[in-house]
This record gives structure tokens, sequence and C-alpha cells, in this order.
């Protein structure tokens, strides 16, 4: 909290002093007594302060060594301090230092209070009729001046005005006085800022490592009670994620709309004599003539007694009943499976097929087909714009679901897929698309991948390559996991897990900071740098009169790079040299 600093003149009352504290800004006035300050050795007085500190809501200290003084404010339970920068105190006040009783007029009371405000006001008017008496002697000097051959210069009379020209100053001009306090309060907190809040350093500790190989052989389960990640048994967990998805495409469909033909095909087939038999023709059944197919409109049978020849077809041509046998025919209604003029066509005797066991021709024209041709969405269409939102969206749809995994999983990238489900086109196949209108897919794709435990592994990873390891060393970081045959990863099975790990020197961020807190920055980066291991160090101060390493640990930050042999830095996982991290492998 601010206060204000007031200094006392020798010859300052005890009025002054009451309208300095009244006038004061801040809630806690420090008041300076002068050496010789006979004001501060009445018990009246120093009660009058107490008591305008107490009307005027502020807090007055004392700020004197003078044991006189100091007795006084212990009776008026006012706070003293030895200085401006120590803490003030009420003293206490012993049994022989109990000041005598004051006499009847030293007690006070708020009758007491008000003599002293009209002694101020008496003295205020006084002082200007002193100073209106002076201005009218003067002139009477000068008139009898002009009077006397010789004048002589008539004494002044003394002002009653302070004698201090500093005090005098402040006096006259207030406003410029308040600016210059101000002004020097804001430097006082500027300079507590910027030399006991501000300062802050960024470390940047480089450490050289050592390349190592690692190679083992792990195993997998989807029971994550049967894991035991210290003999390589990792728990298989998969993470998925379904995201709605839709695209636009292209229809490529032509269908014809117009009015299909119609017309009637003859079929006929041949029975044995004296056998009978029967051919239906199903409703719906295909007739194809030169890549031209038209369907049956309704059930056709085709049957044969065996009653000699008075049914059959060919009953006058004696050679064909002994070779062929009966023929028998009957008509066909059809219609042209879609619209169009290409299905108008002529009488045709052949090229005629079906699937049906009977023989085909068309003894009379198939009239009535219109051209009427459209746009509509092929199955070709959906499938295409199905296998571009598989694969065009494969990147974003593992970015999207490796987001959501977080850094506590080891991805096992080769293990990633997607499916497809609810396919839904608007519009839907074989159906019409409006002109100025594009078809849309939506679909709802899921993202899967297989994901282990990654503290673990690395413990595990460590824990093999420990024995090859120094006592002064550890590993920093691992990179490039792979796990072979990973597409082949499942329940129970066996897979060879390799990576590269580096080794470098055992030092943390805790171990770093208590080591250089509040040394030089000049000590301290040579006290990094001989570290074992340390093969650069850069110092960053917050601000450029910042000259040594804080006390406080919590402005210090420390980032380590860790760098190969050739200087390469190596991406570290985050915290990985904090000490909070090393209690959470400990855990």
């Amino acid at each position: 909290m601010n206060k204000d600093v007031i200094y006392i003149e020798p010859e300052d009352d005890i009025t002054d002093i009451i309208l300095k504290i009244e006038n004061s800004k801040e809630k806690i006035v420090a008041i300076v007594p002068p050496k010789k300050a006979g004001v501060f050795r009445s018990v009246v007085n120093i009660k009058l302060i107490e008591k305008t500190g107490a009307t005027a809501e502020k807090t007055v200290v004392l700020v004197t060594v003078d044991p006189s003084i100091i007795r006084l404010a212990a009776a008026a339970k006012i706070p003293v301090a030895k200085n401006l920068q120590s803490a003030p105190v009420i003293p206490e006040l012993s049994a022989e230092d109990e000041p005598e009783k004051p006499e009847k007029e030293d007690l006070l009371d708020d009758s007491d209070s008000k003599a002293i405000d009209k002694d101020k006001d008496k003295k205020e008017d006084l002082e200007k009729k002193e100073e209106e008496k002076e201005k009218e002697e003067e002139a009477e000097e000068d008139e009898e001046d002009e009077e006397e051959e010789k004048p002589k210069e008539k004494p002044k009379k003394k002002s009653a005005k302070s004698g201090n020209k500093f005090i005098n100053w402040i006096k006259e001009h207030k406003k410029l006085s308040i600016a210059a306090g101000i002004g020097c309060v804001i430097l006082i907190v500027f300079l507590i800022w910027a030399f006991a809040i501000a300062p802050a350093v960024d470390i940047a500790v480089a450490i050289k490592t050592e390349q190592k190989a690692f190679s083992d052989t792990i195993t997998f389960t989807d029971d994550i009670n049967k894991e035991n990640a210290s003999e390589g048994k990792f728990y298989l967990e998969q993470k998925t994620i379904d995201m709605p998805q839709e695209v636009q495409f292209e229809a490529t469909g032509k269908k014809n709309r117009g009015e299909k033909a119609k017309g009637e095909v003859v079929v006929f087939t041949y029975f044995p004599m004296n056998i009978r038999g029967s051919v239906a023709i199903n409703s719906g059944s295909l007739f194809t003539i030169n890549s031209l197919s038209y369907a049956a409109d309704s059930n056709v049978a085709i049957s044969y007694d065996g009653d000699g020849k008075k049914s059959c077809d060919n009953k006058d041509n004696a050679q064909e009943l002994v070779d062929l046998g009966c023929r028998v025919s009957a008509k066909v209604p059809v219609t042209a499976v879609e619209g169009g003029t290409k299905y108008n066509i002529e009488p045709a005797s052949t090229g005629w097929s079906t699937v049906a066991k009977v023989n085909v021709y068309s003894g009379t024209p198939i009239t009535g087909g219109t051209d009427d041709v459209v746009t509509v969405v092929q199955q070709s269409d959906i499938e295409n714009a199905k296998s571009e939102i598989t694969n065009a969206k494969e990147d974003e749809n593992k970015e999207k679901l490796y987001n959501t995994i977080g850094d506590n999983y080891y991805i096992i990238d080769n293990t990633f897929e997607q499916t497809t489900s609810n396919v839904v086109a608007t519009p839907a196949a074989d159906e019409e698309v409006k002109e100025g209108v594009k078809p849309t897919l939506k679909v709802s794709t899921t993202a899967s991948v297989y994901v282990i435990d990654k503290i673990k592994l690395k413990e595990f990873i460590e824990a093999k390559a420990k024995n090859d390891l120094d006592d002064d060393q550890k590993v920093h970081t691992i990179e490039d996991v792979y796990i072979e045959n990973a597409t082949q990863i499942k329940n129970g099975s066996t897979n060879k897990l390799k990576a590269q790990y580096f080794v470098g020197p055992k030092i943390t961020e805790g171990e770093l900071i208590d080591k250089i807190k509040g040394k030089g920055l000049g000590e301290a980066q040579h006290e990094i740098r001989n570290i074992y291991g340390v093969s650069d160090v850069k110092i960053t101060p917050s601000y450029p009169w910042v000259m040594a390493i804080p006390s406080d640990p919590n402005k210090i930050s420390i980032e380590f790079e860790v760098k190969d042999q050739n200087g390469k830095e190596i991406k570290q996982d985050q915290e990985e040299n904090s000490d909070e991290n090393i209690e959470k492998k400990k855990d």
C-alpha cells in the first residue's frame, strides 16, 4: 500500500502538522520530525496528531529514534518506525517511562479540538493582517523617502512566512509538488517491479547424446488384466472415431424417359409326338434382339397334351413331325425395358434370344417408343464417390483420429484403417438429376488404429537398455519406434519391436535450478557448461538490467535441447527432464 512521507520543519507548529495530515491523499502518513522539534515534546500535540489521523481515517506513523518522542507516541498509541524502510510498531511503555499526567490544560476533548481549529483560523487571519500591514508600512516608507532629502531605509518587519525557501516553494507550487510526489511514488514502484518482481531468465541447455539401436520381441493382448509390460506383454487397445462426411460428385448415367415401345413376339418349341409337355414363360422374362431387350408383360404357357398332331402347328408337314416333333407356339405381349425410338423395330424372324427354352420371332412390328433422355445417377457414380471419400480424406481422418488419442499412447500407424457405412446418395441410383443440381453422397466413416501405452513402452526399452549404461547416464529420448508385421497384430500375436534411443548425462531441471539460483549470469553459465555432456548453454534474461539468476525457481525456465553426435537436434517428449515427470515414472 502507498504511503505519504511528510518531513516536518523546525518552525512548523501543531496547526501546520495537522493541516499536512488532513491534506494527505494516502491512507498511511509517515511523519519525520526534525532534530529539534519542540512541538513533539508536548503530550497535547502528540494526542492531537493521533486524533487528527483517526478523524481523517489515516494511519499516522512517527519515523524517529528520539526516546522522548517514542515515549509520548507509546502513550498515545501511535506507531513508530526507526526509518522509512522498517516496519512500524506501537512502542511498549514501561512503568518507569510512564509520562506524568498532563496538567488540566493538556487534557484533550472535543472542545480542545475545536479550540485548536479556531486557533488555526485565527493564525491564518493574523498572517493576512500582518501581510496587509506590512504593505501599508512599505507604502508609508516610500512616501517618507520622497519627503526626506536623505531618505533612510526603514527596516522591514519579518514576514510571517517560513524562513525555509524549499517549504515556501512547495506551498507556492502545490500542484507541481503533488505531481513530483506522484512521480517519486511511480519511480519507487517501478524500481521495486524492475528489481524484485520482473527479473526472470530462460535457459537453453544443449545436451550431446549417443545413438543406439534397440530390438526385442513383444507380445500383445486384448485383456488389460493380462498386461505385463516389464515382460514385454502389452495391452493392445483400438481407438476409433466416427465422422459423418459428405461429397459432391458428377452423375454420368443417361436414361431415356420417353414412351416404351410395345408389341408381341411369338415363342414356339417342339414336343415329342404322343408325349405330354409344357414350357412356362413368366412375366418379366426378357427377349433380346440386337442388344434391345423387351420384357414379357404376362405369364404365358406353351403346352402339348400328346394327343396326335391335331394341336401341332406343323401338322401338315409330315417330315418335320417325324424329325422334330410337334411344334406348339404362343404369342407373348412384350414392352421395351426403357423408352426410346430405338426400340421401334420391324418384324424379325431371326436374331431373337431368351433364357427360356423356346424359339422366338416377331411377326409384327414393335412400335410406340419415344425419346426423352435425362441424366441419372449410376451405381458406379456412387461407388466412385465413396472411394473418393475413402482415399482423399484418409490423411484428414487419420489426423482427426490421432488428435483424439493424445501423447500417452504409441500409435501403431500400420494398423490404421477406415470403413464406410450408412451410404446415402441424393438423388439415389437410377434417379434423375435436375439441371444445375449436383448429386451428393453422405457416408459415415469409421477410422480406427491400434495403440499401446507409450510410458510403459519407454520403460520397457529403458529397462532393457539400462544394462549398457553407466551410472551417470540415462536414456534421454526414444525415436523411430517400429513394430514389424504391424498389419498382422492381434490378440496373442508376437512381433519384433525396434527403436533408436539416445543416451546422455543424467541431469534434471530441479537439480540444475538448485545449482545456479541466485548466482550471477556468467557464473551460472560456467557452472552449467562444466556439467558432463552439456555441449552448449544460453541464458536469456527477461530484461537487460537482470544480471543474476533469480532465487525464485518459478522465475527460471529451463529447456533441454537433446542433440546427436553430429549436433542435430532430436525431438524429445514434453517435460522429458522435469522432476514431475520423473516422479510419475517412479509411481
